[in-house]
């Protein structure tokens, strides 16, 4: 799982320069875990979440943070306090690394400010996104 993850994060982070076939997300890093959050939703993000509690390198965690934004509907994830803690650290994963809030996603961004509120993104100098 941890490779998957990860992969699923490089290649959500940055699709042009994470050495990511594209063909192999669905197949890969998505696919095999369509049944098990779909089935029982809160079982499976509350084993995701514990899963990537432990991740050094951050790229399963914001991997995992975008699972159920792919497999889940908006109103489905949006529910589930695990899904939104692996959102949270998602963005995390984004900030701690300097990122410019021009690389979240339009759901991380709408969450940043739900918990945050505006111009509160640290704005510091970028590092290399992979």
């Amino acid at each position: 799982m941890a490779r998957r993850m990860e992969m699923l994060g490089r290649f959500e982070l940055d699709s042009t320069s994470a050495g990511v076939d594209s063909g192999e997300i669905w197949p890969y890093c998505l696919e095999p875990f369509l049944d098990g959050v779909t089935n029982d939703t809160a079982a499976f993000l509350a084993d995701l979440l514990a899963f990537v509690q432990d991740d050094e390198g951050g790229f399963a965690t914001y991997g995992a943070s975008t699972l159920a934004p792919n497999l889940l509907t908006e109103e489905k994830w949006q529910t589930h306090d695990d899904a939104l803690a692996l959102l949270d650290a998602g963005i995390e994963f984004k900030r701690a690394r300097n990122l410019p809030s021009a690389m979240l996603k339009g759901y991380e961004w709408a969450r940043w400010l739900e918990v945050h509120g505006v111009n509160t993104w640290p704005h510091g100098r970028p590092h290399p996104p992979v």
